[in-house]
């Protein structure tokens, strides 16, 4: 065997070696990083949602009702909904938060909101990731603009320039956050109060 035959067949074993090493890491490192997620995610309910002392989780879509998927993480254009639905003490339901997502400057912004079980306004809202410019875009986080939200109920129009003012400057990321919130509010409350 010539020396060149020799060096892409060690080289090939070595790459194999690796990749099976990665996939056996990646398999153990991503069950921690969702296990992780969905930790933060559920606290981020109790934030949304004030006095919920236990939070319940709802999966509907149109296609599985009624299916739990533990693992999923995220909504797929909204037509799957993941909703949180928040219990106090006493075994009241106080309301459920649902995340929304809109498409922003940098990249996806995710929001989670919570609803008012009776009046169905929006309690609070929490930007739980986005990309986007520090300083600029990123001010979506600010409770200034995040408060707009707060009191919103789902037959409000919930639309940038109308009723939600524009972060200055960063137009784009404001409404991916509308967005995120009239299009996850729509599509939550329809399945959430409507039953479908």
């Amino acid at each position: 065997m010539n020396e060149s035959l020799r060096m892409v067949v060690v080289l090939s074993v070595i790459a194999m070696i690796s990749a099976g090493i990665l996939a056996q890491v990646y398999g153990i490192t991503s069950v921690i990083i969702e296990e992780n997620q969905a930790r933060a995610l559920e606290s981020s309910v109790f934030e949304v949602l004030p006095g919920t002392t236990q939070v319940n989780i709802i999966r509907r879509s149109a296609d599985e009702l009624g299916v739990d998927d533990t693992k999923e993480m995220r909504e797929k254009e909204q037509k799957t909904s993941l909703i949180y639905q928040g219990v106090n003490d006493a075994g009241q339901v106080l309301g459920y938060a649902f995340v929304g997502e809109g498409n922003g400057y940098g990249g996806t912004v995710r929001v989670l909101v919570g609803v008012d079980e009776k009046s169905n306004q929006i309690l609070n809202l929490k930007v739980l990731e986005h990309t986007e410019t520090p300083g600029l875009g990123s001010k979506i986080e600010d409770e200034g603009f995040r408060k707009q939200f707060v009191g919103k109920k789902v037959e409000d129009p919930i639309k940038l320039g109308q009723d939600i003012d524009s972060i200055s400057g960063a137009t784009v990321s404001s409404r991916a956050v509308t967005e995120a919130v009239r299009q996850g509010f729509d599509d939550t409350t329809a399945v959430y109060k409507g039953g479908k």
